[in-house]
């Protein structure tokens, strides 16, 4: 009888030694699974930060600006810098007094970053006209796409005025400055020019490289304007109206 309730107590124990043995390997097979997903869920989301999540490197607006004036201002197919062979001495001029072509003089230019005029020294370098600068200039305005060409009528040609601005005292502003200069044409005693048939005629030259900006320097451009045949002297004032202007006597 004793031995039958030993062996019954023995049967027992074995039993619960056997279950317990069982939950713990199933609790360690659940913990591996657990820490084997959680590590495959960690870096499969490691993967998508790195390649998805990342952000472009982003670049102050000073390095933007920076970089992009690298490439403004070098030259373009109209207006580029160059170096004057003698220091830069202006002249005063007037009506009366107008100055001689290569001769340096003061213009106003408007500057827009302030809203002020600012006084440069200028000149007119050349003028060239006839029906082969006609043709020069509406193929560059067509090239360039400007806005101010329009087809010479009647007894009309295009002019051709290569001048120079001196940019180095001019306000540019983070963007820089086109080379342009107000410009305009009268007669030798300020007024229209009177033509052969009782009539009179005035014009404005505009610039023809609209859009290369600098930030200082000596820039050589070309300013274009129609004018009647037949007028053979005429005056041509450079600088904004009611400020500081250049006049040259151009025949």
């Amino acid at each position: 009888m004793k031995q039958n309730i030993f062996l019954l107590l023995l049967a027992a124990v074995l039993v619960l030694s056997c279950s317990c043995s069982a939950k713990e390997e199933s609790s360690a097979n659940e913990s591996s699974v657990s820490t084997s997903s959680s590590d495959d869920s960690a870096a499969d989301e490691s993967s998508l930060s790195t390649d998805s999540g990342s952000s472009p490197e982003v670049k102050s607006p000073s390095e933007s600006t920076q970089e992009a004036s690298a490439d403004i201002g070098e030259s373009s197919g109209i207006s580029y810098t160059v170096t004057p062979d003698d220091d830069i001495k202006t002249t005063s001029s007037s009506l009366i007094s107008p100055l001689d072509i290569g001769s340096w003089g003061t213009g106003a230019k408007y500057c827009t970053s302030d809203g002020t005029y600012t006084n440069v020294p200028v000149r007119i370098v050349s003028v060239r006209r006839g029906d082969d600068v006609s043709k020069e200039v509406k193929e560059l305005c067509k090239k360039y796409g400007s806005v101010y060409y329009t087809e010479p009528e009647g007894n009309q040609e295009y002019a051709i005025a290569e001048y120079e601005i001196d940019l180095d005292k001019f306000p540019v502003g983070e963007g820089g400055t086109l080379c342009d200069i107000t410009a305009s044409i009268t007669g030798e005693d300020g007024e229209m020019i009177k033509l052969s048939n009782g009539s009179y005629w005035a014009t404005t030259a505009f610039c023809m490289d609209e859009e290369t900006y600098y930030y200082g320097g000596v820039v050589h451009s070309m300013l274009a304007y129609k004018i009647e045949k037949e007028v053979e002297s005429y005056i041509m004032t450079l600088g904004e109206f009611g400020e500081t202007q250049a006049y040259v006597s151009c025949s």
